[in-house]
C-alpha cells in the first residue's frame, strides 16, 4: 500500500489540501484571549459571510460537522414541539440520528437515495406531518451527490409552516456553490471545512439569523461548547471565541480566504465547481455509465457514479490506488455499485482531466465491459 502522503486525495472530503494551506498552520502559535486571536477572527468573519450570502451572523466552531449538527438539534426545538427531518441518503439520515440522540420528538420525510427536496415535496411533508418547529436538511447528501433545493424548501416551509426554523446541512455545498442564505431565507446553515473549503478537519462554520437566535433563546439544555447562541454572544461582545479554538486551521482559513478572493472570489470558485462537474457528467455518459443523483438535482461539488454492473468496483478502486490516487466506492448501500469522485475544494479542471483519463485505463485494464448500444 502506497504512503497516504503520496496519494492524490479525490474523495468528497476530507478533499486535497494545498502545502500552503497545510504551512499556514504552522506559524508560531497565538494566545487565544489575546489581540492577535482577535485579528485573526475578524480577518476571516467578512469572508465566512461571503460564502455564505448573508450579511448577518456567522460563527466560527471549532468542532466536526457532525458535532456541529448536532448543535443544532440542541439548539432550535423548544420543548413539546416536534422537528421534521428531510432524508435523502445516508448523511440526512445521520442528523436524523443525532436529533434523536439529544431527546428531540422527530418525524421523518423520506425520498429514495439519489432524489432532491423541492418546494412541492417538502410541502406535501409538511401536509402529512403538521406543525413542527424546524425542519432539516441537507444541501449536498454526499452519499449521492444530490443537490436539493433548498430555496424551494424554505418557501415551503414559510408557506405551510411560519413558524418552523429551515436548518441546513452544508457541509458539502459551501464554497462549493451558492449557499445564498439571507436571499433564500434560510435560519441555520452549518458544515465543516474539511470539503470544498479544501481546509483540515476540526472547524465548522455556521450562520444563523435573528430568527433563529430568538428561537434558541426559548430553548433550555442547549450545552455550551457548541451552542451557537453562546459562541456568538462571546464573539459579537468580546470578539474571541467562547473556547479555546483550533487556531492553527482558522490561520489556514484565512489563507485560504485571501487566496479565493486572488482568483476571483466565490464567484469564480462556484463557477469552477460546475465547469468540473460537467466533465464528470460528460464523461459519464459518454461511456454508457449512470449518475445516482437525479437530472436536475446533481451537486457541483460531487458525484455518485453508476458502474452499471460492467466491472467490479474493487479493481478500480485498487487501480486508483496502484496509480497513486485514493478515490473510493460509493457509500453505505451504494459500496459495491457505485463510485464517488469529489470534484471539489483546490481541485481545477485540469485535475479532473487526468482522474479520467486514467479512470479509462484502468478501466480498460481491469476488462470493463463495452457499453450496450444506445446506452
Amino acid at each position: 500500500m502506497k504512503d497516504p502522503t503520496d496519494l492524490k486525495l479525490f474523495i468528497p472530503g476530507p478533499t486535497h489540501v494545498r502545502r500552503r494551506i497545510l504551512e499556514a498552520q504552522s506559524v508560531p502559535m497565538i494566545g487565544h484571549r489575546s489581540p492577535f486571536m482577535k485579528q485573526l477572527l475578524a480577518d476571516v468573519l467578512p469572508g465566512v459571510r461571503s460564502a455564505f450570502g448573508t450579511e448577518g451572523s456567522v460563527v466560527v466552531l471549532s468542532s466536526s460537522s457532525t458535532g456541529s449538527m448536532e448543535a443544532v438539534s440542541r439548539s432550535v426545538v423548544r420543548p413539546g414541539k416536534r422537528a421534521l427531518h428531510l432524508v435523502n441518503g445516508n448523511f440526512s439520515d445521520l442528523w436524523r440520528k443525532l436529533s434523536l440522540a439529544v431527546g428531540l420528538d422527530v418525524l421523518v420525510a423520506e425520498l429514495p437515495w439519489g432524489q432532491g427536496w423541492h418546494e412541492a415535496n417538502v410541502a406535501e411533508a409538511l401536509a402529512q406531518h403538521g406543525p413542527v418547529d424546524a425542519v432539516f436538511v441537507a444541501h449536498c447528501e454526499t452519499s449521492t451527490g444530490a443537490l436539493s433545493d433548498i430555496a424551494g424548501v424554505a418557501r415551503a416551509v414559510r408557506a405551510g409552516c411560519p413558524e418552523a426554523l429551515v436548518c441546513v446541512d452544508v457541509t458539502s455545498s459551501a464554497a462549493g456553490t451558492e449557499i445564498d442564505f439571507d436571499a433564500r431565507d434560510l435560519d441555520v446553515a452549518v458544515g465543516g471545512v474539511q470539503k470544498a473549503w479544501a481546509l483540515p478537519a476540526a472547524l465548522a462554520l455556521a450562520a444563523v439569523s435573528p430568527r433563529a437566535l430568538a428561537r434558541m433563546a426559548e430553548v433550555p439544555h442547549r450545552g455550551y461548547t457548541n451552542d451557537l447562541a453562546s459562541a456568538l454572544e462571546y464573539q459579537d461582545n468580546k470578539g474571541m471565541t467562547s473556547t479555546t479554538p483550533a487556531i492553527p486551521v482558522i490561520q489556514a482559513l484565512r489563507v485560504q480566504l485571501g487566496d479565493i478572493e486572488a482568483a476571483g472570489g466565490f464567484a469564480a470558485r462556484f463557477d469552477t465547481h460546475r465547469a468540473m462537474q460537467s466533465q464528470v457528467l460528460e464523461w459519464a455518459a459518454a461511456r454508457g455509465f449512470g449518475v445516482l443523483a437525479r437530472d436536475g438535482f446533481r451537486s457541483p461539488t460531487v458525484t455518485s457514479i453508476d458502474a452499471k454492473g460492467r466491472f467490479k468496483m474493487e479493481d478500480l478502486v485498487a487501480g486508483y490506488r496502484e496509480a497513486g490516487y485514493f478515490i473510493t466506492g460509493g457509500y453505505g448501500k451504494t459500496k459495491p455499485t457505485h463510485w464517488r469522485i469529489g470534484h471539489m475544494g483546490d481541485h481545477t479542471p485540469t485535475c479532473v482531466g487526468e482522474v479520467l483519463a486514467l479512470t479509462d485505463t484502468i478501466l480498460a485494464a481491469i476488462g470493463c465491459a463495452a457499453a450496450p448500444a444506445g446506452a
